[in-house]
């Protein structure tokens, strides 16, 4: 053997069909992830809302008991010396929740709602505390 065969066994390194093979196979990989974020993106802004939803009910529990009535808007929940919740949150899709009371969907005494990833109003897509599991409005409740 000569000094160049010796020399070319002796280094370490990747041949090119390997460098190849790894930047396929995280290609594919990167693939995978791109298709899925978007639907895992849509399911925790739809989260969020609904824990929003939620959040906005403690909130106007809370301003009843205090106050003993609802309250006429969701502004009167940061007025105040000592307001009920700091501030009012956006819904995930950049819009305001809407208030209503009294609410038009019984058992509930005020609706709360989000116009969902369409921003439209009255949609299968809005999301509300009428809609929302465990969330909004406590049905028992009675404005004093």
């Amino acid at each position: 053997m000569n000094k160049y065969q010796r020399r070319r066994r002796n280094r370490g390194g990747f041949t090119l069909i390997e460098i190849l093979l790894v930047v396929a196979i995280i290609a594919m990989l990167a693939s995978l992830v791109a298709v899925n974020i978007p639907k895992y993106i849509k399911s925790s802004r739809i989260s969020a809302a609904k824990g929003q939803i939620s959040n906005f009910d403690t909130g106007i529990n809370a301003y009843l008991l205090e106050h003993g009535k609802y309250p006429p808007s969701l502004d009167a929940l940061t007025a105040g010396d000592e307001p009920v919740m700091s501030s009012l949150p956006l819904d995930p899709w950049q819009t305001p929740y809407k208030y209503v009371y009294p609410g038009k969907h019984p058992p509930f005494k005020y609706d709360i709602s989000s116009f969902g990833p369409d921003s439209v109003e009255n949609t299968d897509d809005d999301l509300a505390n009428w809609k929302v599991d465990n969330a909004g409005g406590t049905p028992g409740a009675s404005a004093r």
